[in-house]
Order: C-alpha cells, then sequence, then structure tokens
C-alpha cells in the first residue's frame, strides 16, 4: 500500500511539472552555464546549473536548471539549447529526455505493478 501511494505521488509529481509544457507545448532556445549553485545537504555536495536564457521580450533572465547533480556540469561558459513552456521562460530546463523517460517508466511500472499486487490480481 505505501509503495503503491509513493509511486502515485512521484508520477503526480512529475506530471505536475511537466504540466505547463503539456499544455503550452515547448520552445527551444539558446543558452549559456553562466554559473553553478551549490547545496550541500546531509554532507553531500549537489550542484545546478545556471541558465541565461533569452526572454520574450529580447532580454536575458538567469533561470536555475532543476535538477541537482554531485559534480558541476554542464561546464560554466558551455552553450546548450534548453526547453521551456512557451511564455514562461523563467521555466527553462536542460532537457533530458531519457532521464524523465526513465523515471515516467520506473514509476509508471511501480504504479502498475504495486496495483497488481494490491488486488491481488498480479
Amino acid at each position: 500500500m505505501i509503495a503503491l501511494a509513493l509511486a502515485a505521488a512521484g508520477l503526480t509529481l512529475m506530471v505536475r511539472s511537466d504540466l505547463l509544457f503539456i499544455r503550452n507545448g515547448t520552445r527551444h532556445v539558446p543558452a549559456q552555464i553562466v554559473r553553478h549553485q551549490m547545496k550541500r545537504r546531509g554532507g553531500t555536495t549537489l550542484y545546478s546549473a545556471v541558465l541565461l536564457v533569452p526572454d520574450e521580450r529580447g532580454g536575458f533572465i538567469e533561470v536555475r536548471d532543476p535538477l541537482a547533480t554531485p559534480f558541476p556540469t554542464p561546464v560554466i561558459g558551455e552553450r546548450l539549447t534548453v526547453v521551456h513552456p512557451t511564455g514562461y521562460p523563467a521555466r527553462a530546463r536542460i532537457p533530458y529526455p531519457w532521464f524523465r523517460a526513465g523515471v515516467y517508466g520506473v514509476l509508471g511500472y511501480g504504479f502498475v505493478m504495486f496495483g497488481l499486487e494490491l488486488t491481488g490480481l498480479g
């Protein structure tokens, strides 16, 4: 029961974070890594890339990528293409399609399997 609830909560959070992308469509824009934001959690250091992204008015804004990694990548100064929901450049992120698909796959598989086990059909 707890595993099913955790899988459902994970799927809900993933869909919620992707809802603007689903409803509004996406824009692919060039960006540059300007620095990394560092966080310390329980003795571990995590890095999030800070991106310089063009906004809709012809200027630039700084956006922190939501994915934190244990190493500072991509490197500062690197130019790459990022994705954001149309009309929301502040929600820009580095696209990791295989990573996101894998997370959806694992959570979806867990939800189905735990649901089948709970109902006695599995």
